[in-house]
């Protein structure tokens, strides 16, 4: 066997995510996700690492082609008791086979500007994963009594 090299599939490949805000990450290459249609706002950032945050519910969505671009996810179940949201099967077909526990809805933070001033998530427009796929999609829910700036407590969130 002389001249063969033996890889070890077992062993998962790594990529290195550049981050202005969270620095420098190491990700397994399968964690990676995959977002075909981008974000809002942002169609051409396709590729995220989604990192989990300080406090329990947070995550940080950093995008692996743009240093610059990160958001802040918040479980929007942990934010405001009550909320609910109808997403059509075809919204969710998008994302992949998968079973109901293979989705998770996050949704995205904006932190105020100015102190005293509450952050807000946009409940309206969750971002879906498929962790069964990688795949994600920001939805746009049209008939909710939910908005796109509804102020929350990040406060109530465990350490």
């Amino acid at each position: 066997m002389s001249g063969l090299t033996l890889v070890n599939a077992a062993e998962p490949e790594f990529v290195d995510v550049k981050s202005d805000l969270l620095g420098a990450l190491r990700v397994r290459s399968d964690e990676l996700l995959t977002f075909p249609s981008g974000l809002l706002g942002f169609p051409e950032c396709r590729r995220f690492a989604l990192v989990r945050a300080a406090h329990e519910g947070l995550f940080w969505l950093q995008s692996h082609d743009y240093s610059t671009l990160v958001f802040l996810l918040v479980d929007p179940f942990e934010v405001a008791n009550d909320y609910s949201i109808e997403i059509g099967p075809s919204q969710l077909m998008e994302l992949g086979p998968h079973r109901p526990s293979d989705v998770a809805l996050l949704a995205i933070v904006t932190l105020p500007a100015t102190a005293g001033q509450h952050p807000t998530a946009n409940l309206q427009g969750p971002v879906a994963i498929n962790f069964a796929t990688r795949c994600g999609k920001q939805i746009v829910v049209s008939e909710t009594d939910y908005g796109v700036r509804c102020p929350i407590d990040l406060a109530r969130l465990k350490t």
